[in-house]
């Protein structure tokens, strides 16, 4: 069944600077995964393959994967604004929001910490908070008919991307000159997920409850 008034009168009421701060979640994923991969396979002593992306920042002109981690920080807090916004109330939508701002705030310690062991447990942060916020957002996809099937996918990505960080680990134990592929495919994942939900929003899906039709002017 279509549901034209309700997307049309979403997209009425959405702000530019609104829908700019949702851009801006896809932007960054999009730019931060351009810069590492293009930084990666132009630095001479880097094994891309084999090694993670915080390992950029020790190459020659590290500094370019410190700016990317930060720039890629800041525009997921202005994401997690959007986020904020769109949820209007209901279930999740403050710790969603915040669990983004989260990541958001990791990347950022990423690009100003150089620390491995310090850089190792930021990025377990960044990687809980993403899954969490993955979960949680699935349990919103189950209450809203606009989202059906998404709480299915949601799930088989957090799947997955807990099984890459496994065999990352794993593999990151043992040598293997192909871990740094296994973090790669998180990214990617999270990358493709995070494109389908934008557009899907940018399209006139609305996440705000479903027991409060008349969306909020956001």
């Amino acid at each position: 069944m279509s549901e034209p008034d309700t997307g049309a009168q979403l997209l009425t009421l959405r702000t530019n600077l609104q829908t700019a701060l949702l851009c801006s979640g896809i932007i960054g994923a999009v730019l931060f995964t351009t810069v590492y991969f293009c930084f990666g396979v132009i630095s001479p002593n880097y094994e891309i393959l084999r090694e993670s992306i915080s390992r950029l920042q020790m190459q020659p002109y590290g500094w370019i994967q410190s700016v990317n981690f930060i720039l890629s920080g800041v525009l997921i807090l202005t994401f997690a604004i959007a986020l904020k916004n769109e949820l209007a109330g209901g279930f999740g939508s403050v710790l969603i929001p915040l669990l983004q701002a989260l990541t958001g705030m990791g990347s950022i310690a990423l690009g100003l910490l150089h620390d491995p062991e310090l850089q190792v447990y930021t990025g377990w942060i960044i990687f809980l908070s993403l899954i969490v916020s993955f979960l949680l957002l699935s349990r919103r996809f189950m209450a809203n008919p606009q989202w059906r099937g998404w709480a299915a996918y949601t799930i088989l990505c957090i799947l997955l991307m807990i099984a890459l960080c496994a065999v990352f680990n794993y593999a990151i134990a043992h040598n293997s000159n192909y871990s740094g592929v296994f973090e790669r495919l998180i990214v990617v994942i999270r990358l493709v997920w995070l494109f389908f939900f934008t557009a899907r929003l940018l399209g006139g899906r609305s996440l705000a409850p479903v027991n409060n039709p008349e969306v909020e002017t956001v």
